[in-house]
């Protein structure tokens, strides 16, 4: 059985549809009105093995900030609601892309938190906005501690790709079910 999280969400500032199935094969069908999140998004797919459709409108026309929180609200809670409890929990990647390097450290864990280290290597503020403001979304919307560390990079364009990776492989291995009938925690819930 596909574990499958949905979710359909519409305010003043954002209209989306996310759908999102943790057993895929990294099949998407990906469309924000944001190209460069649209291609983050296709690369998460394709390095996580979620199948991930998203379609998703906002009021870019003063910015991007409200889309991109929405799509991260929705795409935490899609993934929470998909996951169920008997989960592997914790994960960790490192990516490289050409010069640059990011870690990417993962707690599905009931406890929303997002930290950006080492944000200022990230020169130019539309990537570096479309990292923090998605993945603080994430973490919001499912409950996730994340931990994001950008170890070097010149090129803002790779550390946001590198970064987008490491999510993808962290959280293929922390929604790996484990097949114990039992929660990951001493508290007995996540």
């Amino acid at each position: 059985m596909s574990r499958i999280g949905k979710v359909e969400k519409a305010t003043r500032e954002a209209e989306v549809y996310l759908s999102v199935n943790l057993d895929g094969e990294g099949r998407r069908n990906i469309s924000t009105t944001i190209g460069f999140l649209d291609h983050m998004l296709e690369v998460f797919s394709e390095f996580s093995l979620f199948d991930i459709e998203i379609s998703a409108k906002g009021d870019t026309h003063i910015d991007e900030h409200h889309l991109v929180e929405e799509i991260g609200l929705c795409f935490g809670e899609a993934i929470r609601d998909a996951c169920g409890d008997d989960i592997e929990r914790f994960a960790d990647s490192k990516v490289p892309l050409d010069e640059s390097l990011c870690e990417f450290v993962l707690d599905i864990s009931g406890r929303p938190y997002f930290f950006l280290h080492n944000s200022h290597l990230i020169r130019e503020s539309f990537y570096g906005n479309i990292l923090f403001i998605f993945f603080d979304g994430v973490a919001r919307g499912g409950g996730f501690t994340i931990h994001c560390t950008v170890e070097r990079g010149m090129n803002s364009h790779h550390i946001v790709e590198a970064a987008f990776k490491a999510a993808a492989l962290s959280f293929r291995k922390a929604t790996r079910k484990r097949n114990l009938s039992r929660v990951p925690s001493t508290k007995g819930y996540l």
